[in-house]
């Protein structure tokens, strides 16, 4: 009951917040840390071309192997959608502590060589700071990027990744969690 309550406010508050023709009868909502949950990697309005294709919980032992290995982490999961084939996911990690969560985004990060320029960037959306993170991977002999999105949001942790040469369509699946 309490994922619908959440997922309709999240798809009203979407609306609202893409029409920009409507006047709201009453203050406009903005997302508070009540709103902020890890169902937030499953979007009600997934942008156009993407396929939701499930959601699971992911171990914490996992997320401490794969992402950052630092105390308080409380619950993760992940999100899958899909762009002409390829997988784009939305990691959503609940911490203690904002303290706990900026430590994750920071440990995050120091897991990329720092020896790559122009490695990270700071973009801006949904009312606050992101880093874009670009690495490179070998590809049929080639050199090609890869991206992920990184933020907190009071005490949650989001990353958005996906096997694309496309940072754009990172940028659009992370503005679409509405954190």
């Amino acid at each position: 009951m309490k994922m619908k309550v959440l997922m309709i406010s999240l798809v009203a508050l979407l609306l609202v917040a893409m029409s920009g023709c409507t006047e709201p009868a009453e203050p406009e909502e903005s997302v508070t840390t009540a709103d902020l949950s890890v169902d937030g990697v499953v979007l009600e309005n997934i942008p156009e071309s993407f396929e939701y294709l499930g959601v699971h919980s992911v171990d914490i032992e996992d997320v401490k192997a794969d992402y950052a290995d630092v105390d308080g982490i409380v619950q993760a999961s992940e999100g899958i959608y899909q762009l002409d084939s390829v997988d784009h996911y939305i990691i959503a990690v609940e911490l203690e502590d904002p303290e706990a969560a900026e430590e994750f985004v920071t440990q995050y990060k120091d897991s990329f060589p720092s020896a790559v320029i122009g490695r990270f960037v700071t973009d801006y959306f949904n009312g606050h700071d992101a880093t874009l993170i670009t690495k490179h991977i070998t590809l049929n002999g080639e050199q090609v990027p890869r991206y992920h999105y990184i933020w907190a949001n009071e005490n949650f942790v989001f990353v958005v990744r996906g096997s694309t040469e496309d940072s754009g369509t990172l940028l659009e699946l992370a503005e679409a969690t509405g954190f």
